[in-house]
């Protein structure tokens, strides 16, 4: 019925929470043989050897993630800063070889592992690079050729005529593969892609920040038109965002004709199935007519203001330079399988809560907001808290030792009881349906996810570990109530001192 008929999203949100009965009874299990596999690949396509030489960069993280460049004073991209970008944003890492698998790890923090996010560049104003449309292969560095030309002007069509697009120097578009984390999480992967496109972003943020290069997410678009110039389905494959990257004074050439993309793919699994409540909430979330993409990109929507407690807690954080460069902190970061029951400091916490919680350039307004289990932090008392992020404040909601209930709420994991933090991204999304219709549900779980992948870094450029965990949906409101009335908990972090060097 289209973006506006809300309750599209109202029930699958509802269909796919988890709780303590539906985790126990549920029959999937995971089919090992029909693994799906990590990468997109076109065989027939040409494609571009990108710079293997990368001496990725040496800004703080804590730097990084809190820069700002405007689009008037961005530098100009260069295709080994443009390399540097998506190898931070997607690169592979490093490789493992367990038993008779191969495990392929990425530079960003990804639910199961399982990597359903694609990225497609059309680059204009690229030092070194020829001007056209390609996909990004994170296995071997390179980029296919997808289209030759100069495809702002129609991207931006599809996006209000957005100016950001339009005098870009390359546009980010970014897709999900829904059954590489349907193969796990069924039907609630919907939820999961927005998050690992989320994480994606921090680090393509943060990359952009530090090459000193202007980035605007932007999620207000025509899915139809994408698609087609995508050459993807909108139901196996859907559109998530695009990224406004750099900024040049030379308006966009013409586009050429959109004709369809008929270039072949590998399959991905012998038997790909699909889930038709996520199907359908893809489809109900597209933008589809002019009138319904200007809609959306000119929504606002007013901010709750908290009443501030006069015990709110402000505490000191870190410099910048104590913090691990860029580059560095992206090799390093994992997700951590098991946390030590030890304490971070207080100002460490406070520290990468701030450095994580500023809303991205965006054309979608802030939606969430961040709470708090604080197992053991010297400096402050454990406790459940609500984070200020225009203050950066901590506001304590309950006083006392809530290992227990934390380690219930993420599924009964040991690392929601064994961390130093827990950090809950909630939202009220009845604020965001009515605000944004259907495309408010995954802008929510978007900005989470850019959130909690901040947090990553921050954490990771610290010295300490985090891990993204997923949770029991009801019982974490009912945890943080009355507070947290009304509000959907979106994604949790898990922050701490880690037990074993082992990562993935």
């Amino acid at each position: 019925m289209g973006n506006d008929y809300i309750e599209a999203a109202r029930v699958f949100h509802e269909i796919t929470k988890h709780s303590y009965t539906s985790v126990r009874s549920s029959p999937h299990f995971l089919d090992w043989d029909n693994k799906p596999l990590p990468y997109k690949i076109y065989p027939g396509a040409a494609s571009v050897a990108l710079p293997r030489d990368l001496n990725l960069s040496s800004t703080p993280t804590l730097a990084a993630l809190s820069s700002y460049v405007p689009a008037d004073f961005s530098a100009p991209i260069e295709t080994a800063a443009l390399t540097r970008i998506l190898f931070c944003a997607d690169g592979l890492t490093r490789h493992k070889r367990m038993g008779a698998d191969d495990y392929h790890f990425r530079a960003a923090a990804s639910a199961g592992a399982l990597y359903p996010i694609e990225i497609y560049v059309a680059a204009s104003d690229v030092e070194g690079l020829e001007t056209g449309l390609y996909h990004f292969s994170p296995a071997d560095l390179r980029m296919a050729g997808l289209r030759r030309g100069d495809w702002r002007g129609y991207i931006a069509e599809a996006a209000a005529k957005r100016p950001s697009i339009l005098r870009a120097r390359a546009v980010i578009a970014m897709s999900a593969i829904y059954w590489r984390s349907e193969w796990k999480y069924r039907a609630r992967a919907y939820r999961y892609c927005y998050w690992d496109a989320g994480t994606i972003l921090a680090n393509l943020l943060a990359a952009a920040a530090a090459e000193e290069i202007s980035a605007e997410v932007i999620t207000a678009f025509g899915d139809p038109a994408l698609e087609a110039i995508l050459g993807i389905d909108g139901e196996r494959e859907g559109m998530i965002a695009l990224v406004a990257l750099g900024h040049t004074d030379e308006p966009a050439a013409p586009s050429p004709p959109c004709e369809p993309l008929t270039m072949e793919t590998i399959p991905l699994s012998s038997n790909e199935l699909a889930y038709p409540d996520l199907v359908k909430m893809h489809r109900e979330s597209r933008l589809v007519t002019v009138e319904e993409v200007a809609a959306v990109s000119a929504a606002k929507i007013d901010s709750i203001q908290h009443s501030s407690s006069a015990n709110a807690l402000h505490l000191e954080t870190i410099t910048s330079e104590e913090s691990a460069r860029l580059g560095e902190t992206i090799l390093r970061r994992g997700s951590s399988r098991a946390f030590a029951q030890e304490a971070i400091t207080a100002e460490e916490l406070a520290t990468i809560m701030a450095a994580s919680s500023e809303h991205p350039q965006a054309d979608f307004p802030a939606l969430t907001d961040t709470y708090l289990i604080v197992n053991a932090a010297d400096g402050m008392h454990a406790g459940a808290y609500y984070y200020d992020r225009n203050a950066r404040a901590f506001e304590m909601l309950k006083l006392g030792n809530f290992r227990g209930e934390a380690g219930y709420l993420c599924l009964e994991q040991p690392l929601g009881m064994d961390c130093s933090a827990l950090v809950v991204y909630m939202a009220d999304l009845e604020r965001a349906l009515n605000a944004l219709g259907n495309r408010g549900y995954g802008d929510a779980h978007l900005e989470a996810g850019i959130l909690g992948g901040r947090a990553y870094l921050a954490a990771y450029s610290l010295g300490r570990g985090a891990t993204g965990l997923t949770f029991y949906d009801d019982d974490t409101t009912k945890f943080f109530e009355p507070h947290a009335a009304g509000k959907s908990p979106l994604l949790m972090v898990a922050l701490g001192i880690p037990r074993s060097r082992m990562k993935s």
